[in-house]
């Protein structure tokens, strides 16, 4: 039985990781300040608890050595490569000890608050797809041009975002938080509706190329009676069937050519033309070579990469001088990550996405019960929508979007999670 003061630290932890996602679509300088708050109270959830023998899962920790060790890579990567530079100078270290020593930290304390209570952070998920909404909204009203979100994010990661989180809204219609189910569902379906609303009027490439995942995991999720056979060609048939709706429309014909139309011209006519594709094209072609002169460690830094554009792609033609002169980075996690610090680098950014997205998966697929699936569909939404988005976008520019991928990564571990007095209600 807890105490008052504990019940009391639980529902602030809640309270705060409900606002969490709200801030995120909604400022940019409080997520990281939330994110070091929810550390510290992580931190004295587990002096609050530690002693109380019944309530301590030691064992239930125990699952998550081996994903921590992975996890640890990631800083382990930027210390090497600063060290062999003698550059321990900039904001990298601290960039990835927020997942590798935060993610650890986060589940320490937040491991002993009920399933049944943590779950009700979900309320912010709401909170923020009907905030983006509105955002998007009244930001495009009338002529529902692509709208300037760059007071928050740009375009395109405020788009995929929105459209990550209306996914978990729709995820969460098997887990209910009130007393009026039925009422509830057709809720999340309308917020999770009107989010991507929201991300289309976006204009979003980016989001397009993670649609069939968020589709499969949802499929997934629902049809987990389904045979193999009918699930593939249900998810086929209605992957068509969506993208047809979608290819129909004028806004994304448009945005699709034009991507077709400037990907040919830079590739067969000018290859350092100023257009978005081929900004793109020739940033990833700079880090690829930046890489390819330091395999093992990259540069040290992220800093550097326009240093290296100035200096030596925009003296190999790799760059227009527009480019080198107004990028600093090469809008791709992987290859930002690569340039950076190398090959133990990039088999650090790899873990961080995919050592947890094995767990999701896993409990996805193999777990009963459907709140269980729930949460792990929206912990493998997280994991693998980032690695896709990181491809064509730098979605860890900041350290507030790696806190927030983090925060939602402990979250999710812990609410996809079954153990003795803690498990949530589900056929």
């Amino acid at each position: 039985m807890k105490t008052k003061y504990q019940t009391h630290l639980d529902s602030t932890v809640v309270l705060t990781s409900a606002l969490m996602f709200l801030f995120v679509v909604s400022n940019q300088n409080l997520p990281s300040g939330v994110f070091y708050v929810l550390c510290v109270l992580s931190l004295v959830v587990w002096g609050a608890n530690r002693k109380n023998i019944q309530n301590d899962p030691a064992a239930y920790s125990n699952q998550y050595k081996t994903l921590f060790i992975l996890c640890a890579v990631n800083l382990l990567a930027v210390l090497v490569s600063k060290i062999a530079h003698q550059h321990l100078s900039g904001s990298e270290i601290e960039k990835a000890a927020r997942f590798s020593v935060g993610l650890p930290l986060l589940m320490l304390g937040m491991k002993y608050i009920p399933v049944d209570k943590l779950k009700h952070c979900l309320w912010g998920v709401y909170a923020a797809v009907l905030y983006a909404f509105g955002y998007i909204f009244y930001l495009s009203w009338p002529t529902f041009i692509r709208p300037e979100t760059t007071d928050v994010y740009n375009a395109v990661s405020y788009g995929v975002i929105t459209l990550l989180l209306s996914c978990i809204t729709l995820y969460s219609i098997g887990v209910p938080l009130t007393s009026k189910p039925r009422l509830e569902k057709t809720a999340k379906i309308i917020i999770g509706l009107l989010g991507m609303a929201g991300f289309m009027l976006t204009q979003t490439r980016t989001g397009l190329v993670a649609f069939p995942l968020f589709l499969l995991l949802g499929i997934l999720l629902a049809w987990k009676d389904k045979s193999r056979v009918k699930i593939v060609v249900g998810y086929l048939v209605i992957l068509a069937v969506v993208f047809a709706v979608l290819f129909s429309m004028p806004m994304v014909q448009n945005r699709v050519e034009l991507a077709k139309d400037e990907f040919l011209h830079c590739v067969q006519v000018d290859p350092i033309a100023n257009t978005s594709i081929c900004i793109r094209l020739q940033l990833w072609n700079s880090a690829i070579d930046i890489w390819k002169r330091n395999p093992l460690t990259g540069t040290g830094s992220n800093g550097q990469y326009q240093e290296e554009l100035k200096t030596h792609a925009l003296a190999k033609g790799l760059v227009s001088e527009y480019t080198a002169n107004d990028f600093g980075e090469p809008h791709n996690d992987y290859l930002q990550v690569l340039s950076s610090f190398g090959l133990l680098g990039e088999l650090g950014l790899l873990l961080l996405y995919f050592a947890p997205a094995w767990i999701f998966v896993k409990r996805l697929i193999q777990s009963k019960q459907v709140a269980i699936r729930s949460f792990a569909a929206m912990g493998a939404a997280v994991c693998l929508g980032f690695a896709i988005y990181g491809m064509t976008e730098l979605m860890f520019r900041g350290m507030r979007t790696l806190s927030f991928y983090t925060f939602m990564v402990a979250v999710f571990l812990l609410l996809s999670a079954t153990h003795k007095g803690n498990q949530l209600p589900g056929k």
